[in-house]
């Protein structure tokens, strides 16, 4: 699996011209993100999105009026929710980013790193010592678009918003105005004292309007006949949502109240039930608004940036599947969500006025149940297993895994005088003799022989998703449709497979050529085109490419 030469598949890196764009800049830039969102979801629900009409219309709007990137993927293997939020207005590979998974093993405390974690700060809007809220983008190594507008105009304004938090910090980059995501304990929208000593009063507004009680014991039914969602409700491997028994329609928002004494969730949050549902969508698309008039953003006479993760999309899909009538229905009702945000937007700035961009930060594999092939492994039998293979030879190497990467102990192989390469190759050897594991990638390979070494596709995704201080030692490399599950039912996500990489990129707005655009293109390209339409004069060094070709 090593066969062209590296030097020809790895991504280059450039420096941005210095020069204005030639048209005017829009007020606002508008980017959002569809958390899960597989490409095909576009064409496989086209038949039930709204029409594209002068002033309406959801996903059509975007692709009636816009540039519809079909081919659109990921360039690195560890396709996960921080990773491509992260990349999203970065325009860099995790390589360099060093945001390489939600969460990594950090060798210098011997534990797990979260992605946005940061104890130096404290919550806002909740008590400033609840875990929530000591989130900042303090890990990711480099600056993003977002951050190059604020250098060269300090008094545009950036808001990040998403029901996670890392789906609200990691776009809106280092400099930005405020990050705001959803806090499931106490129905608040919430921050940091990374951005802010106290919530703005439109937000407390906001949060006193308690819009999370209201959904509540909320019923969630088919938006469309039955006859309209393919596969059958109920199919094998779905899961179900919190407080329910079986995987149908109708569904219901469990309120935990009424269960205050079953011990089975002693450990949820009274808002937990709600992101896995449409009301999540809507609640995220609410405060959008709200911070579009509490912050007056694309009104004040220099260009501001949104950025907007729904998050809704993968709760569902993780649970239920991909071709579920849930996940279906989800993303039809979104389709009339977007369209209301626009249609607000419209009122407010003007939608002509705006430059937007859509994008997913990963797709998502198909249940196993319902795939030929399809294999579901779990973690600690895999490691148990592992282990005994590797300490037949290499006693008490393998220190931690995690991302199907296995972390070695190093001091442990120092003490015992093992040569490194040796154990790395042992260990990927047997991890090839376990059921789903079809090739490995050592730390060897990756950082010292990437040079001489001749790389297919699939290791120049590995070595795009590999940072010398946050990754493991070897990448086991799993076969298509298997994945490490943390439950008996659902999917997700996180390998280098087409259905975990290809995913949508719509651009809409000022400078943007209309059409259907085939070519091969990839996340890491929106970041510089966005540059490029901006006029920004802060240099970045991206991954990616300016999409030249959807440029007027």
């Amino acid at each position: 699996m090593k066969g062209l030469s590296i030097t020809l598949l790895l991504l280059h890196f450039f420096f941005l011209p210095q020069q204005q764009f030639s048209q005017e800049k829009p007020k606002l830039v508008v980017g959002i993100v569809i958390d899960q969102l597989r490409y095909d979801y576009l064409t496989r629900l086209e038949k039930h999105f709204l029409p594209a009409k002068k002033n309406s219309g959801g996903f059509n709007r975007l692709i009636k009026n816009g540039a519809n990137l079909t081919e659109a993927h990921y360039t690195f293997s560890n396709t996960l929710t921080a990773v491509g939020h992260q990349t999203f207005l970065s325009g860099v590979n995790p390589s360099r980013s060093g945001i390489i998974a939600n969460d990594w093993y950090a060798r210098e405390i011997k534990r797990e790193m979260y992605c946005v974690s940061d104890s130096t700060v404290q919550a806002v809007g909740i008590a400033p010592e609840k875990s929530a809220g000591k989130m900042s983008p303090k890990n990711a190594l480099v600056e993003n678009l977002c951050d190059a507008l604020k250098r060269d105009s300090p008094t545009s304004k950036v808001i990040g918003i998403a029901l996670k938090d890392r789906g609200a910090i990691l776009p809106a980059g280092k400099r930005a105005d405020a990050a705001y995501w959803f806090d499931t304990e106490s129905g608040n929208w919430i921050t940091s004292t990374y951005y802010r000593a106290t919530l703005p009063d439109w937000l407390n507004q906001f949060n006193g309007k308690k819009l999370p009680e209201s959904y509540l014991g909320k019923s969630w039914t088919r938006l469309l006949p039955e006859k309209n969602y393919t596969n059958i409700d109920n199919a094998p491997g779905e899961g179900t949502l919190l407080g329910e028994s079986e995987p149908v329609f109708p569904h219901k928002v469990f309120d935990l109240r009424t269960a205050a004494d079953n011990p089975l969730f002693k450990r949820n949050k009274l808002y937990d039930p709600i992101p896995a549902t449409p009301f999540g969508s809507e609640l995220t698309l609410e405060l959008a608004k709200a911070a579009i008039q509490g912050e007056a953003l694309g009104q004040r006479g220099v260009t501001d940036i949104l950025t907007v993760s729904i998050s809704t999309v993968d709760y569902c899909g993780h649970i239920f599947g991909y071709e579920s009538h849930e996940a279906q229905d989800l993303v039809i009702r979104l389709d009339r969500q977007l369209d209301d945000f626009f249609k607000f937007i419209d009122k407010k700035i003007g939608f002509e006025n705006c430059l937007f961009v859509l994008t997913a930060d990963h797709g998502v594999a198909p249940i196993p149940e319902q795939t030929v092939g399809g294999l579901r492994l779990y973690e600690k039998p895999f490691l148990d297993s592992l282990k005994a293979a590797v300490d037949t030879l290499y006693p008490n190497v393998i220190e931690a895994f995690t991302n199907s990467e296995v972390y070695l102990n190093q001091k442990e192989i120092a003490e015992k005088k093992y040569e490194l390469g040796e154990v790395e190759k042992f260990v990927g050897l047997m991890g090839m003799h376990l059921n789903g594991i079809v090739d490995y990638y050592t730390r060897q390979e990756l950082l010292y022989l990437k040079e001489v070494l001749e790389f297919d596709s699939v290791g120049t995704m590995v070595l795009n998703s590999f940072h010398p201080a946050r990754s493991g030692d070897v990448k086991l490399v799993l076969k298509e449709n298997a994945f490490f599950s943390y439950r008996q039912t659902g999917t997700t996500h996180g390998t280098h497979y087409r259905y975990d990489t290809h995913v949508p990129i719509l651009f809409c707005g000022k400078g943007i050529r209309r059409g259907t655009f085939s070519q091969k293109s990839a996340v890491i390209d929106i970041a510089p085109t966005l540059h490029k339409l901006l006029g920004l004069n802060a240099p970045l060094r991206y991954d990616g490419r300016i999409l030249t070709e959807i440029l007027r």
